[in-house]
């Protein structure tokens, strides 16, 4: 669950193999705060957080390389608009 003074989102865990959770809550924290910074909706930063970090769960060690899928909305999303 995320809460901001006028906002909340909540979204269950995926379900996902578990390699390994190192980075698991770096990743987590990293697409919170990026999402933050680009002000994004809170329910789309959420989204991306959690999706970057169950990703990072199933595979071993911190930092694996991204599916193109994710890496691509990842990209397109912190893309200034306009």
């Amino acid at each position: 669950m995320l809460m901001t003074a006028d906002q909340v989102s909540h979204l269950s865990t995926p379900e996902v193999k578990v390699e390994d959770t190192v980075g698991a809550g770096d990743s987590f924290t990293a697409a919170l705060t990026m999402g933050m910074l680009c002000q994004l909706p809170l329910q789309k930063i959420h989204d991306l957080a959690v999706r970057i970090s169950a990703f990072i769960c199933t595979r071993k060690g911190a930092t694996p390389v991204f599916p193109a899928d994710l890496k691509k909305e990842v990209e397109e999303s912190l893309r200034p608009s306009g």
